[in-house]
């Protein structure tokens, strides 16, 4: 069983973002681990929550355990609190830390006692962290921002690969690009302005829609979401009663639907604006909070998005102006499709737990008791693909196979296992080095359920150092680009369209 702890709040004044990439990230060690059937044990320590908030925890099975809000009063009695709460639920493999109000004095070595790893994700490098990791998913930053703010052994995971958007949108990314694409007229407007109740700021901007609607010929459809408890709810609901053109919608669990039906978004510059990036939604963003200039400055440099600029400043006609403008405007709309697109590929989470060495992969002989899961695996059709025989193999011909390989002694066959952090280990694939005079041929499949986490590319520098005293040869399919992709990274060269070699060493 591995066990997680996470300290961060989330609330109407806050926001739900910290609380979100936190989520993320735990939701996708949770994924990878069932596929285990490895238990997942995660604890989120809250002083503030929202409902949508503690609604997600529920449908995850993960706990919340509340602190005191007396103990937002100072850092000393933050960490007393959560010192105690780890205390009672005992050793964590990984502790994430997201707010804004913790810094060094926090970091008791009691909370260290308790924590075999700690994460911190930050995005303001303003203040001390004593930790392992920390993690900065800001556009284009560098550890640099960090000098001197973590301890010299900290590992820096920084930049847009390691932007933390839940697994869903991933899985509508290439869906939303090819709506994008064939898209030529804008229909619909999705209003997020995140987990703060940003209520003169929702309806400075549906009026600024309302305008719009009136020179147009048919109206343009808006999805309003805002926090259930939002002051405003009853307002925007008699409002979309006389104007079936606005629906309004609370603490939804669909984001990514939403933002792939949209054409345009109007939002915060949170962490929503890496999801709608992801999504390739091009959208006008406001500056809710000062630690938002930041990420609308990088947006906007790179034209993912058009910068509205402080709320403080915002105006009906500036909304009306920038709305009219991209709606009028396929060149502009395309190639915010495209910029923002670029920006984010929605698999950072896959990044961080990889960076964060909850887990490690070695290489076993494979024995007599194997066969059955490696028949399971070849089976599948994604492996057979690209096989040298790509033909329907029969558990009969792998049986004969499988006898073979382990009789010959110039055939080497390994199952790549993954040890986790609680000691855990399971089969997650097969690597095969075959003897052809003074070079080994490499042959790798990965259990498609785990594919996309980079296993097969630390089995290869698992090979253990006795075969690298001859040449190392693969053999690639011409057409199967992530192989390509995985050799040229370990280190192998290309030398024919089909072929890759890792010179021997010396």
């Amino acid at each position: 069983m591995l066990k997680v702890a996470v300290r961060t709040d989330a609330s109407s004044t806050i926001g739900a973002g910290h609380f979100m990439r936190c989520l993320a990230l735990v939701e996708e060690l949770s994924l990878q681990l069932s596929e285990q059937n490895i238990k997942l044990t995660a604890t989120f320590i809250s002083a503030q929550t929202t409902p949508f908030c503690e609604s997600e925890l529920l449908r995850n099975e993960f706990n919340l355990v509340r602190m005191p809000s007396s103990s937002l009063s100072t850092l000393e009695q933050d960490a007393t609190s959560t010192q105690k709460v780890i205390a009672q639920l005992g050793q964590q493999h990984l502790l994430i830390v997201d707010s804004y109000a913790i810094q060094t004095p926090w970091y008791h070595e009691e909370i260290k006692a308790y924590c075999e790893r700690i994460l911190v994700i930050d995005d303001l490098a303003n203040r001390t962290h004593r930790c392992d990791f920390l993690l900065d998913q800001t556009l284009d930053t560098d550890g640099e921002r960090y000098t001197g703010l973590v301890p010299e052994d900290c590992r820096l995971l920084t930049g847009k690969s390691y932007m933390l958007l839940r697994h869903d949108f991933v899985k509508w990314r290439e869906k939303a690009m090819l709506r994008r694409k064939s898209m030529t007229t804008v229909k619909e407007i999705l209003i997020n302005m995140g987990g703060s109740d940003a209520v003169e700021i929702n309806k400075l901007v549906v009026e600024a829609v309302r305008q719009v609607n009136l020179f147009l010929e048919s109206s343009l459809k808006v999805t309003l979401v805002i926090p259930s408890k939002s002051k405003s709810l009853s307002y925007f609901q008699s409002i979309s009663t006389n104007c079936p053109w606005l629906k309004v919608l609370t603490d939804v669990n669909n984001m990514n639907e939403l933002m792939y039906q949209a054409d345009i978004a109007i939002g915060a510059s949170g962490s929503s604006a890496w999801e709608r990036c992801c999504l390739g939604l091009p959208t006008l963003a406001v500056e809710l909070a000062d630690n938002q200039a930041l990420v609308l400055d990088k947006l906007s440099s790179k034209g993912a998005i058009i910068n509205l600029g402080k709320s403080s400043q915002l105006t009906v006609n500036k909304v009306k102006d920038a709305i009219s403008n991209l709606i009028d405007s396929q060149t502009l709309y395309h190639s915010m499709v495209q910029k923002a697109a670029a920006c984010c590929d929605g698999r950072g989470v896959k990044r961080a737990l990889k960076a964060l060495n909850l887990s490690n992969v070695y290489l076993r002989a494979a024995t007599e008791q194997d066969k059955q899961t490696l028949f399971h695996w070849q089976s599948q059709k994604i492996v057979r693909k690209y096989s040298r025989t790509n033909h329907e193999i029969s558990y009969e011909e792998h049986c004969q196979w499988y006898e073979q390989i382990l009789k010959d002694p110039s055939r080497h066959l390994f199952i790549i296992t993954e040890r986790w952090a609680d000691q855990s280990e399971v089969a997650v694939g097969m690597l095969r080095l075959d003897q052809h005079d003074k070079s080994y041929e490499v042959s790798i499949l990965i259990d498609p359920k785990q594919h996309g986490r980079g296993l097969a590319e630390l089995a290869l520098y698992a090979i253990p150092d006795k075969f690298k005293s001859l040449t190392i040869t693969a053999t690639v399919h011409p057409d199967n680009l992530p192989s390509q992709a995985l050799f040229s990274k370990a280190g192998f060269q290309r030398v024919a369209d089909d072929l890759f070699i890792l010179n021997q060493v010396n």
